[in-house]
Order: structure tokens, then sequence, then C-alpha cells
């Protein structure tokens, strides 16, 4: 997925990474956007001062550049997964784990070496998983990247009615999101150059994309809820799916993208193969291969008539207290990467 900006991000805590109270939470795949989102949402906002009292940041490679940055501004600790293990998560106090699972072909491996190491240490009672949208429609054979999530949230909630785990996963909660209105940045180089947003969809197909900083925020509110149990009970045991406010077909995108930018955009209809191509050259160059054929794979269910549904819009103003952002207003946060770029007529003198 394309960097990213978190759009509800208020003013920046004076506090540092450690606070008096409140929860130690570790955030995994910290190295990519969504992790390092919710992880400088928590760390910017002033609201969550004294609910995390420690975060750390659980890697499965190397961070890019620009989660690096966000990583060294806040003086984060961070771990490898590969070199965690119980007693350090215990050493760390650990007790509440956003488990997000890497843009990567062995996340399947990965999240389950990372609840292995959870219900080994018996601690972490607070479990949020964040999933996919669409993934209860998608087919084993057509879209195996989707339909892996079901798989993954069988195993987040497996603690749950294990007695052996101990606290683990006795608070869980999981979120779907569904496709990140970020991945369209796929596609700014064509809108800059030729004023076209290329989907491999036709004209009538609709899905509703979700902003990445409306998934972070949903995610940070339900991480630092409270209940008798743990999480608050409006979270806690909810499967909660999140989908953008609002349904859009490609030439609904490009019309808000229009008024948004106070330029003309086109959608234009390509097909899969060009679609490949797309995410092949320069702009796709930041992301995994297993993240292209989520994103291929998610336009397929787009195809099919399955992503005709908004979801978890009242779920996320009663958490949160905010509205969902509408594909204008993502549009405009991102003005600089899709407005269509002037050719220049006469050469400098």
């Amino acid at each position: 997925m394309a960097p990213k900006k978190v759009s509800k991000a208020h003013a920046k805590s004076e506090s540092s990474n450690n606070s008096s109270s409140g929860r130690v939470l570790a955030i995994t795949a910290v190295d990519g956007f969504t992790g390092s989102a919710v992880l400088e949402l928590l760390m910017s906002d002033n609201s969550y001062k004294g609910k995390i009292s420690k975060i750390i940041g659980l890697t499965f490679g190397e961070p890019k550049e620009d989660t690096k940055a966000v990583l060294d501004e806040y003086g984060v600790e961070t771990a490898l997964v590969d070199e965690m293990d119980e007693d350090k998560l215990k050493e760390l106090g650990v007790d509440t784990l956003c488990l997000i699972p890497p843009a990567r072909k062995d996340k399947a491996k990965l999240v389950k070496q990372i609840l292995e190491l959870g219900k080994k240490s018996k601690s972490v009672k607070n479990l949020v998983f964040l999933s996919s949208a669409g993934c209860d429609y998608a087919e084993r054979d057509k879209q195996p990247h989707l339909r892996e999530f079901i798989h993954l949230e069988v195993l987040a909630m497996a603690p749950k009615s294990d007695e052996s785990t101990g606290e683990t996963g006795h608070s869980p909660c999981i979120v779907r999101a569904g496709f990140y209105c970020e991945n369209l940045l796929l596609y700014s180089k064509q809108a800059q150059g030729e004023g076209k947003l290329p989907l491999p969809v036709d004209p009538h197909h609709k899905f509703a994309p979700v902003s990445l900083g409306d998934v972070a925020l949903l995610l940070a509110k339900i991480l630092t809820s409270e209940g008798e149990h743990g999480l608050s009970d409006d979270v806690r045991g909810q499967m909660i799916p999140l989908t953008g406010p609002q349904m859009v077909a490609g030439p609904e995108l490009a019309e808000a993208a229009s008024q948004a930018l106070g330029t003309k955009m086109e959608f234009q209809s390509v097909k899969e193969s060009e679609a490949k191509k797309i995410l092949s050259i320069e702009q796709g160059e930041e992301i995994d291969e297993a993240e292209k054929a989520y994103i291929l794979e998610y336009y397929s269910l787009v195809r099919e008539g399955k992503t005709n549904y908004v979801a978890g819009r009242p779920t996320f103003k009663q958490i949160t207290g905010q509205d969902l952002t509408l594909p204008a207003a993502f549009f405009e946060s991102y003005q600089d990467s899709f407005k269509r770029k002037k050719r220049r007529t006469t050469k400098d003198e």
C-alpha cells in the first residue's frame, strides 16, 4: 500500500513512550503502513495520554524509511518477531496486543507464531485482530489471499476458549477493514500524467473504500477502551466490519476526485493484466507481491458484485464519535499526489 496520512490525529502529546499508568501494548507490523499509523495516532493524540503506559513495536523486517521515521520520532522500543519469546513478552509486561498481519506471503505462519507466544505467556488479555472485509465472500480458488483471513480469524479467536492459555485472548475483538482508499495512490502517476484513474472494474461495479486514518482511529479507540473484563463491553467479543461510508463506482470516484482537486479526472476501465503491469512499475515497488495479489483479488470481488454494501458506519460513530471519511475528502487530503501536472509549453530561459 502507498504511503499514508493519518487524518484523524490531533495535537502531539508532550509525554514520551512511558506514562504513569495504563496498558502495555504491543503492535505488530509497525514496519508497515497500518501498524505505524496506529502507533503514530496513539503517540501523537493527547486523548490517549495515560491509557497506554508503553508501546512495543513488533516488526517482521527492516522498516521502510517513512515508517522508521515514525518509530524514531517517538522513541518506540521495537523487536523483531523472530527474536521474541514468551519470557521476553512477560518481561515487557505486555497485556494488550494489536495483531496486524504482515503484507507477506507467509502471514499465516507469522500470525500463528505471535499467537503461540501470547498463549505461552498467558498474560496478553486484550487481543485486537485486524482482518479484511470481504474475506467471508472470497472463494478459496479465486481469492486465496482474501480467504486466508478466515483462517487467521479462527487462530485469533481460539485462545478465548482454551483454558491452557490463561489470560491471553480473554478479551478479544476482530476488525474487518475494507479496501483502503490509500491503495488508489498506486495510480497517482496516471492521475498526474493523464488525468486517469485506471481500475480493473467496469463502470457499474461498486465498492466502499475506507480511509487508513479511519481504520487507525477505530483500532486506537478499541485498544484503549476499558471494561470490567478488559476491553469495553461495546467492543469485547465483537466482529466489526468497516468499509467506507459510501458505495462508489469508478466514474463516481473520478467525479469525487475532480471536485476535490479542481481538475478533470476520468475513470478508465482496464483489464486485470493491465492492472498487474501498473502494480509492477515504480509506484508499486514498495509493496510485497502478496499485497499486490490481495489488491487484485479485492478488485475481482468488486467485479463479482460482492462488495455492494457499506458496513460499520454507526459502530464507528458510536466508538470514535466521528464520521467516516468520504471519498472527496480523501482526494482533497492527497491532492498533491493526484492533481494533474500541467505540461510546459515553453522552455525555461
